[in-house]
């Protein structure tokens, strides 16, 4: 009896100590997210299953409370590489857009495609970046030619007033590290966005023929981060920075790395072992372009 209450403690405690491995690699290191839309078809499908490297881009504490998801603020200790074109990653709206319809702390996944001080141009759906076509992968769902119709019932475009649609975008220059923005009543719907994402919180207000950031009058903002361009391979009909507007260094999460699992719930068949037809096998350690 002693030797299997022994044997039973030992167990116990490597079980004990498994999960503590498990929450640190959680945190800090590699991170799982379930694709829920079809706004990255057909690179990521609804049901897939992703690991996200969080050490590609940066070596920081973690943003939220293990287990219980509770955020706190995030600490970046060292940089060690930036985000580049056609990198999938995965990144989390600041907490000021919480009364928003993009809720805030929300995670996307999107793939990157242009950086800090780029000219992105996007024609009949082409990508132009600094006047160059991007090569984009094969998955890439290309858009098919649009009528007037469509084009008049699009999507509110980034930036606001922009005469722009998803297909024919830009140009328009990405903002990065540094910059400074001249900001009065006239451009604060234009560059709201940028420095709210860049500020960290939604305290940018116009009062009277003042704008100020958390109660200070400003005529000029300097940018903190650097900001990127994002969209979704399923290019008609993802939500990205075509309506939103920029990302930044802070927002993002990690680097998708490969599908670990993948299961489609519309395909369960019926009886006890049903849930194997649903199992999309070849997808399985895919990995991405």
């Amino acid at each position: 009896m002693g030797n299997f209450k022994e044997k039973l403690g030992k167990f116990f405690k490597i079980l004990f100590w498994v999960v503590v491995v498990a929450i640190i690699i959680k945190a800090f290191a590699i991170d799982a997210f379930k694709i829920p839309s079809t706004s990255m078809e057909n690179t990521l499908h609804p049901g897939d299953y992703i690991l996200a490297n969080k050490f590609a881009y940066n070596i920081a504490t973690p943003r939220e409370i293990p287990l219980v998801n509770l955020p706190i603020h995030q600490y970046n200790i060292f940089e060690i590489s930036k985000p580049e074109i056609n990198d999938i990653i995965i990144f989390e709206f600041p907490r000021g857009y919480e009364s928003d319809p993009l809720m805030g702390g929300a995670k996307y996944i999107k793939r990157v495609i242009a950086g800090p001080h780029d000219t992105l141009k996007i024609t009949d759906g082409k990508v132009y970046v600094n006047g160059k076509l991007i090569s984009l992968p094969s998955t890439f769902k290309s858009p098919k030619m649009l009528t007037d119709e469509d084009l008049a019932q699009d999507e509110v475009i980034y930036p606001p007033g922009a005469k722009w649609n998803r297909i024919s975008y830009g140009p328009i220059i990405i903002p990065g590290k540094g910059d400074i923005i001249k900001v009065d009543p006239e451009s604060f719907e234009r560059w709201q966005s940028v420095i709210v994402m860049d500020h960290g919180e939604r305290s940018l207000l116009v009062e009277g023929t003042l704008v100020t950031l958390d109660g200070r009058a400003i005529s000029e903002y300097m940018l903190k981060q650097d900001h990127y361009f994002v969209i979704g391979d399923n290019f008609e009909q993802s939500m990205d920075s075509r309506n939103f507007g920029f990302i930044t260094d802070n927002m993002i999460i990690g680097k998708a790395m490969f599908i670990y699992w993948s299961f489609d719930s519309d395909k369960v068949a019926p009886g006890p072992l049903g849930f194997l037809s649903a199992i999309r096998a070849n997808r399985i350690f895919k990995g991405f372009n």
